[in-house]
């Protein structure tokens, strides 16, 4: 953190990540009949996301689980909100956009839920087998956090529906 993300980034490794368990709070919930859905929300995929997911069988437990798995992009307009995100992306030859955010979680998730600004992304991310919802995604205020909790919560209810007919 002392040279503030200056260096150039190759590549972001947890070692021994998957050797390290999940808490058991968190591993109940994931066994929980009653989940109704994931939400990964707009947080860095490489250096907040991912060491949870690297945890031993969590990213296997997910993909195998019966609730709908919701992500929510943390890129907007091809800048991350805060942090690093973007940067990270860019030094690893990849795009720094809503659309690479999907690529990133294609293989887990059902959604996305992107910002009103990369709405234009909509059918690029839906060309790659996901469900995408549109909305304001920037939290400026605590009604902002809530009516993105509701969307990417909804969203997933939404998902969940024709499981459930």
């Amino acid at each position: 953190m002392r040279q503030r993300c200056e260096p150039r980034l190759l590549d972001v490794e947890f070692a021994n990540a998957q050797n390290a368990s999940p808490s058991r709070s968190f591993d109940a919930a994931l066994s929980d009949d009653r989940l109704a859905a994931i939400v990964i929300c707009p947080s860095n995929p490489f250096l907040s996301v991912e060491p949870i997911l690297q945890l031993k069988g969590v990213r296997e437990r997910i993909a195998q689980s019966k609730a709908p798995v919701v992500a929510v992009s943390p890129i907007v307009g091809g800048e991350a909100i805060k942090g690093p995100a973007a940067k990270i992306l860019r030094e690893m030859g990849r795009e720094a956009s809503a659309l690479e955010i999907a690529r990133h979680y294609r293989a887990l998730v059902d959604g996305i839920v992107i910002d009103d600004l990369d709405a234009a992304l909509k059918p690029q991310i839906e060309a790659l087998g996901l469900n995408v919802v549109v909305t304001n995604t920037i939290m400026r205020s605590r009604t902002d956090r809530s009516q993105l909790a509701e969307a990417a919560i909804g969203f997933a209810a939404d998902l969940a529906e024709p499981a459930r007919a």
